[in-house]
């Protein structure tokens, strides 16, 4: 565990420290302590030296409003669009109303006790309004779908025989789509705005790219006028039991083919090996790309697998009376990250299926493309049949580990219910007779009570042994 923390350089754990500091999480907690500051002098008589230290106070979380809003503006990509965001505008005010008071003219005003109450209200409603909006900000973040990694980037691949991909300028693609020719470009990181521009050049209805990028979440396959589009994920296995799945959005226009990634992708890299075999060679260049994609998208799985398969026999080593919350942790990790890798798995055998069979036009008839993907659809069965095998096995280990925890739970319940009963008996019999039995009316004597409390003790660990409750 240690030598996995050593491995992180300084300069990314002070980066993550600072998206901690500026995150939204912290700059709530700053709003709240302001509020709570500037309502302290309103509900409370306080003295002039605590009234100094709270002023000092938010003076500093002023001071780091403003320094969070201007990071933001420097990082921010499209600066008009982020000054112009209303969420943007409010934690302008939260920095811009305490600063007004710095003003002579405003601070002769503010002598006026109704004045500087005013002020105070309204600086507490933004204030309230910015904790409020943290929620609201971090769902809109998701609803995006993305989020800005950069600025779009065009690569191309042309059917040549350097096989090579190179950076090309972005008018360069809006001039091919209307005419496809035996191409392969590749965006990455396209925004909405880029999108928008791409369906309009080649003939896409609007949103259409958009809702089968941003808003699909498995592979499938789609068809819209003259285009056929393939949306797949390709997993990487980034860190230890760390996996992250990209999506590749892939349009087959004529002869030509497209794609586009959400994030900074080096896709094209990754496939300029030529798939192996004579029938491959000789099918379509956008259909071969397409059959190298897919090759790839399965050896990634095919690791992927090999990686979960390592796990599952580190986990099947933990002795099963060592069961603990980290290795329950990392047992339901593993499990979680297999049923997204079959539930992946198993629509891509229903597209390679389509795609043998013809039953898609991003297919081309020749009987190279249907060999492409038959032979990809025999790899992605066996991928398939490995996978659910392996979860099998993972759901097998933890229900193991869990009835052992579960028996030895059984057990110690057990022995709690005999210790209570046993010791019902002598509290009963003390209630109903007391502590002392001189001098009262009940003609037992202590030895009598104390034999009868034994016996029934006795009586009742005899029972208890013969149900196999003490066993």
């Amino acid at each position: 565990m240690l030598r996995s923390e050593f491995r992180f350089p300084l300069e990314r754990w002070s980066q993550r420290l600072l998206a901690t500091l500026l995150g939204e999480a912290f700059m709530g907690f700053l709003a709240i302590v302001s509020a709570a500051l500037t309502l302290c002098p309103m509900l409370f008589a306080v003295n002039p030296v605590v009234d100094a230290a709270i002023d000092t106070a938010q003076w500093g979380i002023i001071a780091w409003f403003g320094f969070e809003y201007v990071f933001a503006v420097a990082s921010a990509e499209r600066k008009p669009a982020f000054l112009l965001n209303p969420w943007r505008l409010l934690d302008l005010a939260t920095i811009v109303i305490p600063l007004t008071t710095l003003l002579p003219s405003v601070t002769s005003a503010l002598r006026s006790s109704p004045v500087l109450r005013l002020v105070r209200l309204v600086r507490l409603i933004t204030l309230g309004v910015r904790v409020s909006g943290v929620t609201a900000r971090h769902r809109g973040l998701h609803e995006v779908g993305h989020a800005d990694y950069g600025p779009v980037r065009v690569t191309l691949m042309a059917d040549a025989p350097e096989f090579a991909p190179q950076a090309v300028a972005w008018d360069q693609l809006l001039r091919w789509l209307p005419a496809p020719g035996r191409e392969w470009f590749h965006v990455a990181h396209p925004h909405r705005e880029e999108l928008a521009a791409i369906a309009k050049a080649a003939g896409l209805p609007e949103g259409f790219l958009e809702n089968h990028l941003f808003g699909a979440s498995y592979p499938h396959l789609a068809s819209a006028r003259q285009a056929d589009v393939l949306f797949l994920w390709l997993p990487e296995l980034t860190e230890p039991h760390v996996v992250e799945r990209y999506a590749i959005l892939f349009v087959k226009l004529g002869e030509g083919l497209f794609s586009l990634t959400r994030r900074p992708s080096e896709i094209m890299k990754r496939v300029t090996t030529p798939a192996a075999g004579d029938e491959a060679e000789k099918s379509p260049f956008n259909v071969r790309m397409l059959g190298l994609v897919l090759d790839r998208v399965m050896h990634q799985n095919e690791r992927l697998i090999g990686a979960f398969e390592h796990e599952l026999r580190t986990l099947e080593d933990v002795p099963i009376r060592e069961s603990s919350p980290s290795f329950f942790e990392r047992a339901f990790r593993l499990k979680k990250e297999l049923s997204t890798t079959q539930a992946d798995l198993w629509r891509l055998k229903g597209i390679l299926a389509d795609l043998v069979d013809g039953r898609t036009r991003m297919r081309d008839p020749s009987e190279a493309a249907a060999e492409v993907f038959r032979r990809l659809s025999t790899t992605v069965e066996y991928l398939y049949d490995t996978v659910v095998n392996v979860r099998d096995e993972v759901v097998s280990v933890i229900e193991l580990h869990l009835n052992i925890v579960s028996f030895d739970m059984n057990r110690v319940m057990r022995v709690l219910a005999v210790v209570s009963v046993l010791g019902l008996i002598p509290a009963v019999i003390g209630g109903l007779f007391g502590m002392n039995l001189v001098d009262n009316p009940w003609p037992f004597t202590l030895p009598q009570v104390a034999f009868a409390v034994t016996f029934g003790m006795v009586l009742c660990l005899y029972f208890f042994f013969v149900k196999g409750w003490l066993r």
